[in-house]
């Protein structure tokens, strides 16, 4: 009994060969959906009409939902509740030498988190002063690891917002980050065009918002692609750690 106890036990282990080649054959999946979705970004015509630019955003979702499905199990980054971390955020923020007497972070019903004034303030008081050392920018990311892949690559050099989103993610899986207080304060979604479901989307059909948020969604596709390509082809140590957390869900 004793032995095939054990044998049954062993069977359901997956052999380490057997899961490597089980990530191998997602990652082929992966990088051909990644293909798919650079080329459909790439053929689109501006000119097309509104019914032919929601047929494509429907051809470019449905190809991000099965990117997203198989990316899910590989993502690494570990989420926690945005509320309790509240106290070591604004410990963080006193540590260094912000300063926001009167003023808490509190809960409103419907909005999530928002500042809320604790006193009266006159009119143009001053009501929090950050230091410059807290703000993440551009100019920490050029003095990080990062550098490497800034220098060659001329997306990175000509767009910041995307050279910071690069740098919010390598920071995001550091756990020695300074900004990590910061970083595990940070929602986990935002209420944009970005996160709206297919039938929110629709929605926005009769108003000028709605091309320009499929152009939107577009965009960061297009971007998601070709920082996928980019990340899993270069030989820099610190694309080689973008990898296993660059995801479109990271990314987005």
């Amino acid at each position: 009994m004793g032995r095939k106890l054990q044998s049954k036990q062993t069977s359901k282990k997956r052999n380490p060969k057997e899961g490597n080649k089980f990530i191998q054959q997602k990652r082929k999946e992966l990088s051909n959906l990644v293909d798919k979705v650079l080329k459909l970004t790439s053929i689109f015509q501006a000119t097309g009409t509104v019914t032919k630019s929601w047929e494509h955003h429907l051809q470019i979702e449905a190809i991000i939902k099965d990117i997203v499905n198989i990316e899910t199990p590989l993502t690494k980054i570990e989420r926690s509740q945005r509320k309790s971390n509240l106290e070591k955020y604004v410990k963080w923020l006193q540590d260094n030498g912000a300063q926001f007497e009167g003023v808490d972070i509190s809960d409103f019903d419907g909005y999530e988190l928002g500042l809320k004034a604790t006193k009266e303030f006159a009119e143009g008081s001053l009501l929090l002063t950050v230091p410059s050392k807290l703000m993440m920018s551009e100019k920490n990311a050029k003095e990080s690891d990062l550098s490497a892949f800034i220098s060659i690559d001329p997306l990175l050099q000509n767009m910041p917002n995307i050279t910071l989103a690069l740098f919010l993610l390598l920071e995001k899986s550091n756990p020695d980050s300074f900004w990590k207080p910061y970083i595990d304060f940070l929602p986990e979604k935002y209420s944009t065009v970005l996160y709206f479901t297919l039938d929110e989307l629709a929605e926005l059909r009769p108003s000028p918002a709605f091309e320009s948020s499929l152009k939107l969604y577009r965009s960061i596709a297009r971007q998601y692609a070709y920082f996928y390509n980019k990340i899993h082809t270069l030989e820099i140590p610190v694309v080689k750690n973008l990898r296993e957390i660059f995801t479109f869900e990271n990314y987005r």
